[in-house]
């Protein structure tokens, strides 16, 4: 009986030293035994947004008749998807007269914008 006990317990060793190894053979190869891809990790690339607020500034103040300052975070990421909010003032006004909501669109930075209207600020008197 004690030598049974032995020999089972040491084909049972054996198996999942078996297994062990044929798990650790496995790893890291794909369904069809090819080398599995490595997971790629996009960086974070930031932009500036001195454009953003160009264009902002240029097609309101052409729309306002007035001269327009748009305050934008300094850089964010440029990933298509990416959301972010300037604000927008009239040049000697410390109070936002609108908001701009930005979203990058294309995979160089490229942009679309919307504004409304801050409804909280006051007219100049």
């Amino acid at each position: 009986m004690k030598k049974t006990a032995t020999s089972v317990a040491f084909v049972v060793a054996t198996l999942m030293i078996i297994a062990g190894v044929v798990f650790w053979l496995m790893d890291g190869k794909s369904d069809d035994g090819k080398p599995a891809a490595k997971p790629t990790v996009q960086p974070v690339v930031l932009m500036s947004t001195d454009g953003v607020e160009d264009n902002i500034e240029r097609r309101l103040a052409q729309r306002e008749g007035r001269q327009i300052k748009a305050d934008c975070p300094k850089k964010v990421d440029q990933a298509i998807g990416t959301t972010f909010t300037c604000e927008v003032f009239f040049v000697g006004r410390d109070d936002a007269i609108a908001v701009a909501d930005v979203k990058i669109d294309g995979p160089n930075g490229e942009f679309s914008w919307k504004s409304q209207a801050n409804v909280t600020s006051t007219p100049a008197t």
